[in-house]
């Protein structure tokens, strides 16, 4: 079916989440794509009957919040659910992420599909990587939130079948879910949206000529490992580390207590700037464009994004062999986690080559920009088309 027949001949979907979501965040981002490829036509056999989520304004109280999202929004999704499937306008319903798989009712009258990112907070771990314990997804629960999580995995249960994007969280949803069709589709990336114009724009004034500029991207979640990359940078030798500069763009602090990354940094004499969160795409292009290497030394991810984004710009990245960005990058371009040296001689190597260009601007590196194409929107398309096809006709 072409893109531009009528979408009355498509059969139609529900797309359901909770509270609304920044574009500009990993979850909303995801959503907001997906969105706008239902809306535009771009899925060849579905179109879009509607999207249940909610906004809950500026500084709801704890009440509000758990009130909606307990009570009042799945009541409403199954509400919306039942009046679509009676006016003949709803054949499959997707649910956003596992973080809302409380939404997925006990009794639907059409198959329930949930796209699971990654299982940090159902299925909580602590890794021992460089002598540290990093904590993945949160091990310490209030009695709410593990009352929540007993909700969401209930309803992962309950889903007709899953939708995950890596090999990781497909190996855990086989073990975890083993009856429950799945389908694996990594995330469409429009690369063009990063590409770099043949003249760039200005770049930030924070990015000044006598430095070697590294951006980082990503919150102060200890699974972030910022902490690690400040001790790295901490032990450079002290005319590099004076002239090596990072740029933060992402939450600033840690979620679970503790230090600042960027007071950690100063602690550690290391050279770092937080630029802020909820930067939006033209000012990370900017500095995307504009700093000579990623430093993403994560430790788990769902899928990862920055990474892939910064491939797509042509900026070279410094990410660690773990998942998901191991599936992502570039065959023997990652860096072992816990080698210390490894990553200095990386940063060092970036230092050198931007000495050589006598500080010169950076070009796009095509082969990184050409490796993200087997994220290309059409796949994501093709793929979720066919997915939810097969699972409306099982």
């Amino acid at each position: 079916m072409g893109r531009d027949e009528p979408a009355t001949k498509r059969q139609q979907l529900l797309l359901v989440r909770g509270g609304v979501l920044s574009p500009y965040s990993g979850l909303g981002g995801a959503f907001h794509d997906l969105r706008t490829s239902l809306e535009s036509g771009s899925m060849p056999s579905w179109s879009l009957a509607e999207v249940a989520e909610y906004d809950l304004g500026t500084k709801p109280s704890a009440f509000k919040r758990l009130l909606k999202r307990w009570f009042i929004h799945p009541r409403t999704v199954k509400q919306r659910i039942k009046s679509l499937h009676a006016e003949g306008r709803l054949h499959l319903v997707q649910v956003s992420d596992q973080e809302q798989a409380h939404l997925i009712p006990r009794r639907c009258p059409v198959p329930v599909v949930i796209y699971v990112h990654d299982f940090f907070h159902l299925l909580p771990q602590q890794l021992e990587l460089s002598g540290q314990t990093i904590e993945v997804g949160e091990q310490r629960p209030s009695p709410i939130r593990k009352s929540d999580l007993k909700r969401l995995m209930k309803g992962l249960h309950r889903a007709d079948g899953i939708i995950c994007n890596t090999k990781a969280t497909e190996a855990l949803c086989r073990e975890h879910f083993p009856s429950k069709p799945l389908f694996r589709i990594p995330y469409g990336l429009d690369a063009s949206k990063y590409t770099p114009p043949e003249k760039l724009p200005a770049k930030p004034a924070a990015l000044t000529t006598e430095q070697c500029h590294f951006l980082v991207v990503g919150s102060h979640d200890p699974r972030k490992r910022l902490a690690y990359l400040i001790d790295v940078l901490s032990r450079l030798d002290d005319a590099l580390k004076s002239s090596v500069h990072i740029h933060h763009i992402g939450g600033d602090t840690c979620p679970y207590s503790g230090q600042s990354a960027a007071a950690y940094a100063e602690q550690n004499n290391v050279q770092w700037t937080h630029v802020g969160s909820g930067i939006d795409d033209q000012t990370l292009n900017l500095y995307r464009w504009h700093t000579e290497a990623l430093l993403f030394p994560s430790a788990a991810e769902g899928f990862g994004y920055p990474p892939v984004e910064s491939m797509a710009a042509g900026q070279p990245v410094l990410a660690s062999l773990r998942p998901a960005h191991e599936e992502l990058l570039i065959e023997g371009q990652g860096l072992p986690a816990e080698d210390e040296q490894a990553w200095m001689a990386a940063i060092e190597a970036v230092h050198t080559t931007w000495t050589q260009r006598q500080r010169s601007p950076r070009s796009a590196d095509p082969a990184l920009m050409a490796h993200v194409e087997f994220l290309s929107p059409a796949r994501f398309h093709k793929d979720m088309d066919e997915a939810w096809t097969t699972f409306c006709s099982s």
